[in-house]
C-alpha cells in the first residue's frame, strides 16, 4: 500500500481548492445580482445605474436588480451594500456622495475606503445649475449680480446638508463671492417640482434628471460645472467662464463588499469596461454630458482615495454636520 506525505496531500487539497474557485469565477454570474444605489429613483445616479444594469444583463446573461436605497446623503444604501455577503451577488454603483458623507456625518459605522472592494469606474459628468423659468437671470454672471443687489432673496436648492449638490453651490458661492440662501431636501426628487413651480430659485443638479423639463421651457439651465461646454448644451456656458476655477464634477463608480476573491473582481471589471467601450453606451451618457470613466481596481481605489481628501475639505469649510 502506498501512503502519501502530508506535503503531498497539503499540495492536492490545493489544487483542489484553487480549481473549485475557478470554475465557480467561470459559472459567475448564476443567477440574479443585486445592483444597490444608494439614491433616489429619478436621479443622475439612478439613471445611470438602470443604464449599466441593462447593458450588463444582456452581456452576462444575467439580471442585474436595481435596489434604490436613499437616505442621510447615501449612507444607508452604502451601509447596506457593505455588510452585504462579498460573493459578487450584490454590488453597488455610488456616485460622489459616497465620499462625502462620512465627513459630514459625525456616527459612521464602516470606513468607506477600508471596508469596500473597488471594482471599476464608470462616468463622470458635469452638473448643471438649473433655474425656475422665470428667473430673471441667463447665466452665473446675472445670478450673482441679483444676489449682491438683493442679499438672502435668491434660494439655492440642494439635496441635503453636506451633499456633493450642496458642496458644488457652495463651491461656486465661495469662489465668486456672493450669497445664496440654501434651501436642504431629503434627496434630488422634491426639488425638482419645488424649482418648477418657483418655491426654490436655483439648484445644481445632473442634466438626466431635468432634460425633459428643460426641453418644455418649464426649467432653464444657466451654466454647467465642467471646465469646457458640453456637446449636449454647446450654447451654454460654463461656471467657469464667470468664475474662473470653479469646476466641480460628479461620477460614478462601482464597488462591492470588502473581500470580494479577485477572480469575480476581474470578471465584473471586465464586463463593466466592455460596456464602457461600447459606441451605444458612450452615445446615450453623452446625451447628458457625461463621459465614460474606465478604471482598473486599483486605478479606482487610488482615486477614491483622493476624491476622499479633496470633498472632505470642502465639508471642512461648509462647516456641514450632521448628528
Amino acid at each position: 500500500m502506498r501512503y502519501l506525505s502530508r506535503r503531498h496531500l497539503i499540495g492536492v487539497a490545493a489544487g483542489l481548492c484553487t480549481s473549485f474557485g475557478t470554475a465557480w469565477a467561470d459559472n459567475f454570474p448564476s443567477k440574479p445580482i443585486r445592483l444597490i444605489t444608494p439614491n433616489s429613483a429619478g436621479s443622475g445616479a439612478d439613471g445611470m445605474t438602470r443604464r449599466l444594469a441593462d447593458y450588463l444583463s444582456r452581456s452576462l446573461k444575467q439580471a442585474f436588480v436595481v435596489d434604490n436605497l436613499p437616505g442621510a446623503g447615501g449612507m444607508l444604501g452604502s451601509e447596506t451594500l457593505i455588510r452585504s455577503a462579498a460573493d459578487g451577488y450584490t454590488i453597488g454603483l455610488i456616485s460622489s456622495n459616497y465620499v462625502v458623507f462620512p465627513h459630514v456625518y459625525k456616527r459612521v459605522s464602516f470606513d468607506a475606503l477600508k471596508d469596500i472592494t473597488p471594482i471599476a469606474g464608470v462616468a463622470s459628468t458635469p452638473m448643471v445649475l438649473v433655474a425656475r423659468a422665470d428667473l430673471p437671470a441667463a447665466n452665473v454672471a446675472d445670478l450673482k449680480a441679483m444676489a449682491l443687489k438683493e442679499p438672502g432673496k435668491y434660494t439655492l436648492g440642494s439635496s441635503g446638508n453636506g451633499t456633493v449638490l450642496h458642496l458644488a453651490g457652495m463651491h461656486m458661492q465661495e469662489m465668486g463671492r456672493f450669497s445664496l440662501l440654501h434651501i436642504p431636501y431629503k434627496g434630488v426628487a422634491p426639488i425638482i417640482p419645488d424649482l418648477v413651480s418657483g418655491v426654490v430659485d436655483v439648484a445644481f443638479l445632473s442634466y438626466a434628471a431635468v432634460e425633459g423639463l428643460v426641453k418644455q421651457g418649464r426649467l432653464k439651465v444657466l451654466a454647467v460645472s465642467s471646465a469646457q461646454r458640453i456637446t449636449s448644451l454647446p450654447d451654454i456656458p460654463t461656471v467657469a467662464e464667470t468664475i474662473p476655477g470653479c469646476v466641480l464634477n460628479a461620477w460614478y463608480a462601482v464597488i462591492g463588499p470588502k473581500g470580494m476573491p479577485g477572480e469575480l473582481v476581474r470578471k465584473l471589471n471586465d464586463a463593466i469596461s466592455a460596456v464602457l467601450r461600447m459606441d451605444a453606451f458612450q452615445n446615450q451618457i453623452a446625451a447628458e454630458g457625461a463621459t465614460v470613466m474606465p478604471m482598473s481596481p486599483d486605478a479606482l481605489k487610488s482615486f477614491l482615495a483622493s476624491e476622499y481628501a479633496k470633498h472632505g475639505a470642502l465639508v471642512a469649510r461648509s462647516g456641514a454636520v450632521i448628528e
